[in-house]
């Protein structure tokens, strides 16, 4: 009969696993509708699953060690599958999902050693006799250690926007070696720490040094990544800076050129007719009404974006046309909107601004909110053959390294706030469209 020791054995490991992936995949992951009852689900399907050991170890006890070998790795197995049920519960790539499968494994293997292995086995084997008493300990210690973690590391994923690794066949194949590796690794000193007394802390030690050098890797992969996209978010700063001030010159420009005709007009005034001032005033406030309606929303941050542009357009005999409905925008911080829109229009603008014919230098922008999100759209006409790579046009200039940002940090802000970005082109007509969820209150 199955004592109550070794049920507990059992159902540890997948309450511990499960505790340490979403200590991980809370701050992290952008939870799908109805994450909760699945997580709930998925706690008790994997803790009847796990006593499928029991299952598994009565039809190979005829096979001595190399059964109850072969029934280890039904661990494996468990693991395995919460880290594809992860991806239920959460918008999360494979990658990803697998990095945050090692990163719980590596967490649980060392409150498992520490607590199961040289506690209870090695240092006080009494400890087992009171399962309640052991079950605490084990809380306790899966409590501190990952509290610890949580702070050091697992909350700082949250700056992650919901994506850390794609889905690329070097990033799949390097997370699966290193699942092997961790797998190899701790269940080679666990084999050691059974297997022969004498070395049983030094098996332990090892293991444990095992993990946290795989979460200290984690640790600066996640580092690495971020200061690499935080160099690109520099870079494309710089270069908003700069075409930034070359617009708000432009703008001042006009506005002198504007200021220096005014004088004019005004002596002009002077020796008109009554009728010729009245027609020229009557069209003075069609255009003010006209400029009202193009710029005029309750965000001010977009009043302000789209006066900017509009007048940028202008001074480039672009046509900037806006289709406006309900936009709710209030969620997105100031910077992200202004990052967002901007390099948009500015994107589309570039694209016009090498066309020829007149009718065809024209920018649309439309923001509508409809069905709980907010649509993005820009439309604009582009010169010659445009090709799509990975989701977004190939550039055709020489220096590639250096352009493209634009649109990467448009579907970098989208998946920043659960949505999405794409891109489209048919009849020389280019379509990038933003896709944002707005928060429920």
């Amino acid at each position: 009969m199955t004592s109550g020791q070794a049920i507990f054995e059992e159902l540890r490991f997948v309450w511990e696993l499960m505790a340490a992936e979403y200590l991980f995949l809370l701050p992290f992951a952008r939870r799908k509708k109805g994450w909760l009852p699945l997580a709930i689900g998925g706690l008790v399907l994997f803790s009847l699953l796990s006593q499928g050991y029991f299952f598994w170890l009565e039809r190979v006890e005829q096979y001595g060690e190399l059964g109850r070998q072969l029934v280890g790795q039904w661990y494996i197995v468990l693991a395995l599958l919460t880290v594809a049920y992860s991806r239920l519960c959460f918008s999360i790539t494979l990658c990803d999902a697998l990095y945050i499968g090692i990163s719980g494994y590596a967490a649980q293997h060392v409150v498992y050693v520490l607590v199961h292995e040289v506690l209870a086995l090695a240092v006080f084997p009494a400890i087992t006799r009171h399962v309640w008493v052991y079950a605490m300990v084990s809380a306790l210690a899966c409590a501190g250690f990952y509290t610890f973690l949580y702070c050091i590391f697992a909350r700082r994923l949250s700056l992650c926007g919901g994506q850390l690794n794609p889905d690329t066949p070097a990033a799949i194949l390097y997370h699966v070696l290193l699942l092997a590796v961790l797998m190899f690794c701790t269940f080679g000193c666990q084999r050691l720490f059974h297997f022969d007394p004498a070395i049983r802390l030094l098996s332990a030690q090892i293991g444990v040094l095992v993990c946290l050098m795989i979460l200290g890797l984690q640790f600066f992969s996640y580092r690495m990544i971020q200061a690499g996209r935080e160099r690109a978010v520099i870079q494309q700063m710089l270069r908003d800076g700069e075409r930034q001030y070359a617009h708000s010159k432009e703008l001042i420009d006009m506005v002198n050129r504007s200021v220096h005709d005014l004088k004019h007009t005004l002596r002009a005034l002077r020796t008109m007719q009554e009728s010729d001032r009245m027609a020229f005033v009557e069209e003075t406030e069609r255009n003010l009404e006209q400029y009202q309606r193009l710029v005029h929303t309750d965000n001010e941050l977009l009043n302000t974006i789209l006066a900017e542009k509009s007048l940028y357009c202008e001074s480039r005999g672009i046509r900037f046309t806006c289709t406006l409905g309900k936009a709710e925008l209030d969620f997105v911080s100031v910077p992200d909107l202004y990052t967002l829109l901007g390099n948009a229009i500015d994107n589309a603008v570039e694209s016009v601004i090498q066309l020829q014919e007149e009718e065809k230098r024209v920018v649309q922008l439309s923001i509508q909110t409809s069905g709980g999100c907010v649509c993005i759209q820009t439309n604009n006409y582009y010169a010659g053959c445009l090709q799509l790579e990975n989701g977004l046009p190939r550039t055709t200039k020489a220096d590639a390294a250096a352009h493209g940002y634009g649109l990467r940090s448009i579907r970098y802000l989208a998946k920043k706030y659960g949505g999405s970005m794409s891109v489209s082109c048919r009849d020389q007509v280019f379509v990038l469209q933003v896709i944002l969820p707005v928060p429920r209150a």
